[in-house]
């Protein structure tokens, strides 16, 4: 009687291993599931680029896209400029809210100067639907506008600023 229990649970034994082994394949083969509570990642921060303030100012514009302008006596110079990325994550077909924060106050390190900068808009509008298909990633790109002084309120040096983006699931 000992011997026939001992071969039942081999056999059950080497069943779940033969289960397992399948189930961890299969796992392997097929994509990871969406995130069911939304998920977003900074993917690249917002920057202007350099330019020159000219005599009175103006403001720099970039647009989601990556393009760049200006207004008044600002002259644009170089490259480093792009867009802010927000790579949001989340299951296929759920709306997600976009709410751009107020006004911006940016710095200029070591001080004597600061501008002020408007976020938006954004690729997507003001909300959007979740696609599907993996990875299940939404990319949103979005612009400013930085309000420029003239040579004296703003002396050449690199400015540094916080905004604030909130994207809420539907």
């Amino acid at each position: 009687m000992a011997e026939s229990c001992r071969l039942t649970i081999s056999i059950t034994f080497l069943l779940f291993i033969i289960l397992l082994s399948c189930a961890s394949a299969n796992a392997q083969n097929q994509p990871f599931p969406p995130p069911n509570q939304l998920q977003v990642y900074s993917m690249q921060e917002l920057s202007f680029g350099s330019f020159s303030t000219g005599v009175s100012g103006g403001t720099v514009i970039i647009n989601p896209s990556g393009f760049r302008s200006s207004t008044g006596s600002v002259i644009l110079l170089g490259s480093g400029f792009y867009p802010a990325i927000f790579d949001i994550r989340l299951v296929p077909g759920r709306m997600v809210q976009i709410t751009l924060g107020q006004v911006a106050q940016l710095q200029r390190l070591g001080g004597g100067g600061s501008m002020t900068m408007q976020i938006g808009p954004t690729d997507k509008g003001s909300s959007f639907v979740t696609s599907g298909g993996h990875p299940f990633r939404n990319p949103v790109a979005i612009g400013g506008t930085l309000n420029v002084g003239s040579d004296a309120a703003n002396p050449p040096g690199e400015y540094q600023g916080y905004f604030y983006v909130t994207f809420n699931q539907e």
